[in-house]
């Protein structure tokens, strides 16, 4: 980073943490009424019954969130900014939440079967869109927002997009019970059934996602000069030499792995509390706020700890945490321990997202962080296109309890690899290692 740009990012960077703080905190506001851990689960639930399908939710969120940054990678390295291409990619990612609330509002004339496909098809254009926009939203956050900031950054906006988060699940707690909401003594919006009460959920996380994106476009970003253009197969020549060069980066991948295959039972404990206790949408609202709530403190008090403790430490503590709540699971005789559980996940949900978002970048010049994000996604992309599928069948066949332990164990032995074989490099002003 030369001093030209370094000295523009300094100039705005009060007005670009703010506005992008404000764009987070309005998108994970609008995402906290469709929950993927509590209110999908418990949409896909009432259509189908086997474990498996279950799977699918985190299947398509990790495949789509990994996959696309092959492609994008190598399209976006000769940019000069990352801005307009993540605006086009990102109005993708919003636009299925409008057709869903279009769709579920006027009730569900579809069997069960081609409901599931429109959703699941639905889903997929969101998260595939998410992941096409992701490595060219997290380079230009690398951007406009000083390193050594990174970690406060990622902290306040996760840590208010959570407290707005546990607003929106207090709305959905009363939406998915098919309470009217009311404020001054008038009623603002009537009680509505299932699948409309859904339908209403995702026309409110449209218009939240809508508000977010005005703030990324008044986002000021700096030019830099770009990587000679590259094809597909170039970068994919290009991530063996890093994995094989890189040893730090290379166990950091394979430790990482097994901390998010920990994470991964986070996406099953709703339908162990619906098939275990029968839980009812009331309950799954009152989840969600648990959840977030727990991520918002988890958020703030790692996004802090991060830049003075470091990401690998806030990592090895939410893998354990992680880890922690899935053994609670196990043995949760009631459906009141699934709140503490929900306390555990949230937590140890916000610091893997904050520190794993930032040890990415860590490891990379600002000319090859593209690359280093697009390796890490390619690595990660085919573990989590199967794992959540089978974790779904191994339900079905040893039940959730079974499950959680064998997620357990990997989410423990990526911690130990974490803290005993990865070292993150140490980095000057320009961004060059040292």
């Amino acid at each position: 980073m030369t001093d030209a740009v370094a000295s523009f990012v300094a100039r705005h960077a009060r007005r670009n943490f703010l506005l992008n703080v404000i764009e987070g905190g309005l998108f994970m506001f609008g995402m906290s009424m469709v929950s993927r851990f509590t209110v999908l689960p418990y949409f896909v639930e009432q259509y189908a019954k086997e474990s498996w399908v279950q799977g699918v939710i985190p299947t398509i969120a990790n495949t789509g969130w990994l996959l696309p940054g092959l492609v994008v990678a190598p399209m976006i390295a000769h940019l000069w900014r990352r801005k307009p291409v993540m605006l086009i990619g990102t109005l993708f990612e919003r636009l299925p939440w409008l057709i869903m609330g279009l769709w579920l509002i006027n009730g569900n004339a579809f069997d069960a079967r081609t409901t599931l496909l429109i959703f699941f098809s639905l889903y997929s254009l969101h998260m595939f869109s998410a992941g096409a926009t992701s490595i060219p939203w997290q380079d230009f956050i690398g951007r406009v927002i000083p390193e050594h900031r990174w970690g406060t950054f990622f902290g306040f906006q996760s840590g208010v997009g959570s407290l707005l988060g546990v607003a929106g699940a207090a709305v959905a707690t009363k939406i998915l019970a098919s309470e009217p909401i009311v404020m001054f003594e008038r009623t603002i919006m009537a009680g509505y059934t299932f699948p409309v009460n859904i339908g209403v959920l995702s026309l409110g996380a449209f218009a939240c996602l809508v508000v977010s994106y005005f703030f990324l476009v008044m986002t000021v970003e700096p030019a830099i000069p770009p990587q000679p253009k590259q094809p597909i197969w170039a970068l994919l020549k290009d991530m063996p030499r890093i994995l094989r060069e890189d040893k730090a980066f290379t166990w950091y991948l394979v430790a990482r792995t097994g901390i998010s295959l920990g994470m991964l039972g986070q996406s099953f404990v709703t339908a162990a509390a619906l098939d275990r206790f029968q839980s009812s949408g009331s309950t799954v609202g009152a989840f969600t706020v648990t959840l977030l709530a727990a991520q918002a403190i988890g958020n703030f008090g790692l996004g802090a700890l991060s830049d003075t403790w470091g990401h690998k430490y806030v990592l090895v503590l939410s893998g354990f945490l992680g880890a922690l709540s899935l053994a609670v699971a196990v043995f949760a005789p009631s459906e009141l321990w699934f709140y503490p559980i929900f306390v555990l996940g949230g937590i140890s949900l916000g610091g893997y997202q904050l520190s794993g978002f930032t040890m990415v970048m860590s490891f990379a010049s600002t000319e090859m962080r593209p690359t280093y994000i697009a390796t890490a996604n390619t690595f990660y992309a085919p573990i989590s296109a199967v794992t959540p599928i089978l974790a779904g069948w191994m339900a079905g066949v040893f039940g959730y309890s079974g499950l959680f332990v064998v997620l357990a164990v990997l989410g423990v032995l990526g911690v130990v690899l974490m803290h005993y074989r990865v070292t993150l490099p140490q980095r000057d002003a320009s961004g060059m290692s040292r």
